[in-house]
């Protein structure tokens, strides 16, 4: 805070040894004056030359006070001398007997000099001085210029003015010592404040009417790196604020602060001396003084710097959070629509198989038969995508080598991507094996290749580089990966697919992997959206890098293998064969039932079927033994597949049950849904030859 100087006079009368020289020099001075005056006038010699003494007396003491002798000491010289001067103004002659009326101002010398709990005891000593020279006159021991009576009566008059000096002093000190509380207490309370004021977060800055500042607390002076003092010399507050902060209208704010009544708030930004730009909400108020004139202006500035970053990270994780959840939906839908088609393509596919195998079939209806087989496999191809896209497709995982399946699609992705597209592909020999799906993580890099060439602008020859690289990916590593917060620690394979494309903005970054989205022509397909699902299911995942007009580098990040060998795939088909059995069929869709009916009486296998868990749990309770195996569906109203499974178990343990879905094997089975094998749909009669097979023999 600001400390207010002291004027002349309050720092004479503050200053206790000060006084007391003039008080001793203008005693001295007066009682020359009076030993002259007695003196000349031939009336009173005696008291002409006690004056003279204790005049001289009184020089001495000043000379004392200011070589810094005590004060106590040099109060009692004083109240001496007064004794022996108001003493011998009773005792001896003076100018028309006019020192007794001089006698009766004692108390208020000694109260001036005194604190009231001493002078009390010099008036004390004064008055039975009185009292004595009176019994003496009275007695005729001594002879005083004064009568008796007249002694009394100057007695009762210093008693009076005893009195009223006393208590006039000791209601002087009472005050004194009630504004040295306050003043000890103010001062206290303003340590404090100042404490609070300046480790506060909140800049706080105070100016007059004439805009000089008077007050800046420690935050806003280390913002503005001005000292304290300076800013309080330097009379142009304009000037000031601009050498600090250049450019900063602030002040501009501060006189409409000041010219209003009202509060003012603002957002500003302030370059502030530490090379960091803060943004502040800024509270200014006008400080009333008299005659409603605005007596200044305090300021407050808050820090929403940090406020405003985590409101904007917050948004973007909202955001994030939003896209997974959109992605996570759109992967529930297509789950299910995959799952109820492949019910469907089960039924058209099967009837096709059925078909083909009649005789006498004409060509052309043979070669129509062919074209609905093709696209009734294009139909499931998609089917695969769509689960893989939900994280639900079906997954044969094998050790092999990204090199080995680079080499091996390098003639097809060199002709996908056109000859205006030139490719480059590399490998770093320390990359290790990964264990995943072939067919899936081909398609990962044939879709990210081709969307790689469509980004080339027209008539430009382009570049794609797909390398591989081995990374170790450490708990606090800083990577970004689309769909997923992060992956687990460890060694992981990556696979780059890098392009000098026309690049993304942030925007459309944002939705490349959104189902049918595209930015050259209408949606074709899940395109990039079904790698999302496919790297989720492999534990896997990707970090996008582009910028608009500088090309698009795709990273997808495999886990290295580490465990055993992976199964191989379903054996070839066998020759044509006929077996014999009695088969219970469940499923849901009729038009399953109707073709798994015919397609298993085609192999010789009796059929009995149920449409639903409870059915086939009713039909296999009359007759268990009867059954050589079960053919069930997985996803059914009421009783589902599972606990259709159990409670077959329970009645036979042994039976073999085999489970199908539309959804892989892993997304639908529970951990205690153990059957003896597993068929995905659509299936072929090729398919239920070899489980009829291997079960029969």
């Amino acid at each position: 805070m600001n400390p207010v100087p002291q004027s002349s006079a309050e720092s004479v009368f503050a200053n206790r040894r000060k006084l007391m020289e003039w008080v001793h020099l203008a005693s001295a001075i007066t009682l020359a004056l009076f030993a002259i005056i007695h003196f000349f006038m031939g009336c009173c010699y005696a008291l002409s030359y006690v004056e003279a003494a204790l005049a001289l007396v009184m020089m001495v003491s000043w000379q004392l006070v200011r070589r810094g002798a005590s004060l106590s000491a040099i109060e009692n010289m004083l109240m001496s001398s007064a004794v022996v001067l108001f003493s011998a103004l009773v005792l001896l002659d003076s100018l028309y007997a006019t020192g007794i009326y001089w006698a009766a101002g004692y108390p208020f010398v000694a109260y001036f000099v005194q604190p009231a709990s001493r002078a009390r005891y010099w008036v004390g000593l004064f008055v039975a001085e009185l009292v004595v020279l009176t019994g003496i006159d009275a007695a005729g021991w001594l002879s005083i210029p004064y009568s008796a009576g007249q002694l009394a009566c100057l007695i009762s008059a210093v008693i009076f003015y005893w009195i009223l000096a006393h208590i006039y002093k000791a209601q002087l000190e009472l005050r004194q010592l009630q504004l040295e509380e306050s003043y000890l207490t103010l001062a206290e309370q303003q340590e404090r404040l100042q404490v609070i004021l300046d480790y506060s977060p909140i800049g706080i800055w105070m100016l007059d009417d004439d805009r000089h500042i008077r007050f800046l607390n420690r935050t806003w002076v280390n913002w503005c790196a001005a000292a304290e003092s300076d800013a309080y010399r330097d009379g142009d507050y304009d000037k000031l604020l601009s050498a600090i902060f250049p450019g900063c209208k602030t002040w501009l704010l501060d006189q409409d602060g000041l010219d209003s009544g009202n509060l003012c708030y603002s957002r500003e930004e302030l370059p502030c001396a530490d090379h960091v730009t803060r943004t502040l909400d800024v509270i200014r108020v006008r400080l009333p003084g008299a005659g409603g004139r605005a007596s200044g202006l305090v300021g407050f500035a808050i820090d929403v710097t940090a406020q405003l970053k985590a409101q904007t990270e917050q948004q973007d994780l909202l955001l994030q959070i939003q896209h997974g959840q959109r992605l996570e939906s759109l992967g529930v839908m297509a789950g299910g629509i995959a799952h109820d088609f492949n019910n469907l393509l089960t039924a058209i596919q099967g009837s096709i198989e059925l078909v083909k195998l009649e005789e006498g079939l004409s060509p052309d209806v043979m070669e129509s038969l062919d074209t609905m087989d093709t696209a009734t496999r294009t139909a499931a191809d998609l089917c695969r995508q769509m689960l893989a896209y939900s994280g639900k497709g079906l997954m044969k995982p094998e050790q092999f080598n990204l090199q080995d399946l680079i080499e091996e699609l390098h003639g097809l992705i060199d002709v996908s991507v056109g000859k205006e597209v030139s490719l480059e592909v590399e490998f770093d020999p320390a990359a290790k094996p990964v264990s995943a799906d072939r067919s899936q993580i081909s398609q990962v890099l044939l879709n990210l290749s081709l969307n790689a060439a469509e980004s080339m602008p027209a008539g430009r020859h382009g570049h794609i580089r797909i390398t591989v690289s081995h990374r170790h990916l450490s708990e606090h590593a800083d990577v970004h990966f689309v769909g997923k917060a992060a992956l687990q620690p460890g060694d992981y394979t990556v696979l780059a697919v890098e392009d000098d494309g026309a690049g993304m903005d942030e925007e459309v970054a944002e939705r490349i992997f959104d189902p049918f989205f595209t930015t050259k022509f209408t949606g074709r397909g899940l395109g990039l959206s079904a790698i999302i699902g496919i790297l989720n299911a492999h534990d896997a995942g990707m970090v996008v890098d582009s910028r608009k007009g500088a090309g698009t580098a795709m990273y997808v990040w495999l886990p290295c293998y580490s465990g055993v060998d992976s199964l191989s795939g379903d054996s070839t088909a066998q020759a044509t064969e006929v077996y014999a059995g009695r088969v219970l069929l469940v499923d849901d869709e009729p038009g399953v039932i109707q073709v798994g009916t015919r397609m298993l009486e085609k192999l010789g296998l009796q059929v009995v079927a149920a449409c639903s868990g409870q059915e086939a749990l009713n039909t296999f309770s009359r007759d268990p033994l009867s059954f050589d195996w079960v053919l069930l569906d997985v996803t059914m109203p009421g009783m589902d597949g599972a606990e259709c499974l159990q409670q077959l178990r329970r009645i036979r343990p042994e039976i073999h049950v085999v489970m199908t879905s539309g959804y892989d094997a892993d997304s639908v089975l529970e951990q205690e849904c153990e059957p003896d094998d597993f068929l995905p749909k659509p299936y072929t009669i090729e398919k239920l030859r070899q489980i009829a097979k291997r079960i029969m023999s």
